[in-house]
């Protein structure tokens, strides 16, 4: 199948060859510094016209003082935080993450273990971003079916993008607060005046465990009536004692008393009690004597047991006030230089991230040997802590044409090699060593008439090798392939876009002797699949004078399934469960509707958006009812049909008046429902009506004021009690309500010769127990408190 791949991939790189030729034929002379300022910045075409990608810019991005990506886009209206800990976070746009919100760097993806196992940060260096393009809904056009619900795709600033007019510049950041530890943060830049422009940046970044409002668990944590499954989800043992209501049983079993002592049967006195009238010993209908303890005509509601709960205990002591095992460590190095000419651009770049942090969970290094007896003495649970290290290696290039058909080409490269670890205490369980080569080439039409465009190939290999005897993945690997165009047709008032891609996909299990698998469905045959996959999409936008807009899309996406869920088999100790993959899976299909307008009037801006997504074969990991000794839970992949709908309002005003005196307020409201469409008796008794998970609707609202050389920032967000609830088998609790407040003050100074910008800021400033309902962890562990920091950032 592969060896097709290459075919659209040579021809690419001789197209870009033959247009190298050509332009080195004898041009007019033009203006160099022009030039050397070239478009590389915007890194996906005509992808970032209005009202489909959400751009940041790197302002903003300093100002929004926050430890994870997911954090950083949670005041988006339609996003939110997976919060997988205080230091693993990513983004869940329309109540979709993981697998299908993918993350990308100048176009490129990034390590996807992320996506795989949430435990795993997307570590990006805020301070190395020239911003960000966020996508609600499908992006699958431009980058394939792990963005069937939606993507990111990070400006990163390893390789310089421009020279600047200055020779070189920079900043250093430095900052500690009373419950995020400290960062310090390094960003320099350099060119010739001519030709190259060079870059260095680094960060480094730690804290111990962090402080809380209360206690770590949840109150359901210790409620008597806790329910079994939920036991193993908030990790604590419940001590009962069940006796049997024997007044309920009118007979005794003649069969049970003959064989009480007979150790082949196993019976105990427990199995004496009956409500039939007799037995069958030896083929023989024998009468069963009376039950004397029998009371007849008890109301029919008596319950046959009744519990008593005389204690329950932590799987590890915690400590009120403190997040258990909220550690983290990380640092990042990132350099690059670039060459520009007159009409080109070439770069080459390195990015190295470290990374070493504690999830609020705990887990046996050694499963204990299956019993049907219970536990006598609590077993001993060490912390589960994450190490994650990545190497990059990157490539860009672009070549700017005149008087072609063609008006600019893009050619971009990274090589990564990543080694993720998950630990119980200091030993390691499981370790992932992968591999990946991206590539991505764009080839931008000249603007004609009405219409503009880009075409682009996507290529993507990537292997994992494990180690370790309780690894949850064979060593795999994956390759990805995808053709795309992507139209507009501008007929004022009226601009259509039009897109689409085909992917191949190909996904392979390689186990090896070491690697053993769980006694669950564990991957299947561990067959390879292959999949074709076809993107598409339609976008009209509308425009009501200078005031107003409307807008409609629809997309296609498709999307094959990861290697966790084909492959999976064992113990993942990270998210706490065993986690099973089935190696039968087909694609998972979207459909996606969108409905929104706004209104743009002397400062103020409001904007609603309604969408809907049907999706057959969605993939989610499904409860079986059962826990194995050890406490983790078994799961499976399944597929289900699903459908996702919800709505979107943003309401602000913005105005300045004199110089530097500026004011914005923005305020939002948003709903997501995933709610399950299939005739499934199997998913309708484990997960119910909706996914359990679901974000909750939230509203909130922000302001942000420039005075002079005064910034100061107001964030308030309320998050709703859950009423679209799931099920983790048993009914799944609602997490109560919440309201976090978030502000900054900054003020600019010189200090020793250099501007310099000293700021405060305060996260969760009313220190309220916060438990996002999407939270995996929200029983374990809340939002960390209340935190206060202080900061300098210097321009050099």
């Amino acid at each position: 199948m592969f060896s097709s791949f290459f075919v659209p991939l040579c021809a690419a790189f001789t197209l870009l060859s033959t247009v190298e030729l050509s332009v080195a034929q004898p041009q007019a002379a033009r203006d160099s510094i022009k030039n050397i300022a070239l478009q590389s910045v915007t890194a996906i075409g005509i992808a970032q016209a209005p009202n489909r990608a959400i751009t940041i810019s790197p302002e903003k991005l300093q100002h929004i003082q926050s430890s994870t990506l997911g954090e950083t886009l949670s005041h988006i209206p339609g996003i939110q935080n997976s919060s997988f800990g205080p230091h693993a976070g990513a983004p869940v746009i329309r109540s979709l993450s993981g697998n299908r919100v993918k993350i990308v760097a100048n176009g490129l993806a990034l390590n996807d273990l992320s996506g795989i196992s949430p435990n795993i940060n997307v570590q990006v260096d805020m301070d190395n971003l020239l911003g960000m393009d966020v996508y609600k809904g499908s992006a699958s056009v431009l980058f394939g079916g792990k963005a069937i619900g939606g993507a990111v795709n990070l400006k990163d600033n390893s390789i310089p993008t421009s020279i600047s007019p200055k020779k070189w510049q920079g900043k250093i950041v430095a900052e500690a607060g009373t419950n995020a530890g400290s960062r310090q943060a390094l960003d320099v830049q350099g060119n010739d005046g001519k030709h190259w422009a060079w870059h260095i940046g680094g960060m480094n970044q730690a804290n111990g465990n962090l402080k809380i409002p209360g206690n770590t668990k949840a109150p359901i944590a210790y409620d008597p009536s806790i329910d079994h499954l939920t036991q193993v989800l908030a990790q604590v043992y419940v001590d009962k004692e069940i006796t049997r209501n024997l007044s309920l049983y009118p007979y005794i079993s003649q069969f049970v008393l003959d064989n009480l002592d007979n150790p082949s049967w196993g019976l105990t006195a427990a199995d004496l009690y009956t409500s039939e009238n007799y037995s069958v010993i030896g083929g023989v209908v024998v009468p069963n004597p009376k039950n004397d303890l029998y009371i007849p005509g008890q109301d029919p509601n008596t319950p046959f047991y009744t519990e008593v709960v005389k204690g329950i205990t932590d799987y590890a002591p915690v400590q009120k006030g403190i997040m258990p095992n909220s550690h983290a460590q990380s640092r990042s190095i990132n350099l690059g230089t670039s060459f520009f000419g007159d009409n080109y651009h070439i770069g080459l770049g390195y990015r190295g991230m470290e990374g070493y942090f504690g999830i609020p969970g705990f887990a046996l290094s050694t499963k204990p040997k299956h019993t049907h007896e219970p536990i006598a003495q609590p077993l001993q649970y060490d912390p589960i802590n994450t190490r994650s290290r990545s190497n990059s290696l990157l490539f860009a290039s672009s070549i700017m044409l005149e008087n072609t058909v063609i008006s600019k080409i893009t050619l971009d490269y990274m090589a990564q090699f990543a080694d993720d670890r998950e630990l119980i205490g200091i030993y390691r369980l499981n370790k992932f060593n992968s591999t990946r080569h991206a590539l991505r080439t764009e080839i931008t039409q000249q603007t004609w008439k009405f219409l503009s465009g880009t075409t682009g190939i996507d290529a993507l290999y990537n292997t994992m090798l494990g180690d370790g005897l309780m690894r949850y993945l064979p060593n795999n690997s994956s390759q990805e392939i995808g053709l795309f165009t992507l139209q507009e047709i501008k007929l004022s008032p009226l601009s259509l876009r039009l897109g689409y891609r085909h992917d191949w996909v190909a996904r392979k299990a390689m186990p090896e002797e070491t690697y053993k698998r769980s006694r669950g469905l564990a991957g299947g045959n561990l067959s390879p699949r292959d999949f074709e996959l076809n993107q598409y999409s339609a976008d009209l936008h509308y425009t009501i004078g200078r005031i107003a807009f409307l807008q409609a899309s629809y997309s296609h996406a498709e999307r094959a399934p990861e290697v966790n869920e084909l492959y999976a088999g064992n113990d993942h100790f990270a998210i706490m469960i065993e986690e099973n993959g089935d190696d039968r899976l087909n694609k998972e299909v979207s459909r996606s509707y969108e409905l929104g307008g706004g209104i743009s009037f002397h400062g103020l801006r409001l904007s609603a958006t309604y969408y809907r997504s049907v999706f057959t074969d969605y993939l989610y990991l499904a409860h079986t009812g059962i826990s194995r000794s050890g406490g983790f839970l078994v799961k499976e992949w399944r597929a289900s049909d699903t459908e996702i709908n919800g709505w979107e309002a943003e309401l602000a005003f913005q105005h300045s008046w004199q110089k530097d005196y500026a004011i914005e307020i923005t305020s939002y409201a948003d709903l997501v429902k995933n709610k399950n469409i299939a005739d499934d008796s199997m998913r309708q008794w484990a997960e119910g009506d909706f996914m359990p998970n679901l974000p909750t609707s939230r509203y909130g609202f922000s302001s942000n004021a420039q005075l002079r050389k005064i910034n100061l920032q107001l964030s308030f967000d309320r998050y709703l009690e859950q009423r679209y609830l799931g099920k983790n088998i048993n009914p799944e609790p609602p997490m109560p309500a919440f309201t976090l407040l978030s502000a900054r003050f900054g003020y600019i100074l010189h200090i020793a010769g250099l501007l310099t910008e000293c700021y405060l800021f305060g996260n969760n400033l009313l220190d309220v127990e916060a438990r996002p309902q999407q939270s995996f962890l929200k029983y374990l562990a809340p939002l960390p408190g209340r935190n206060i920091s202080l900061g300098l950032k210097a321009t050099i």
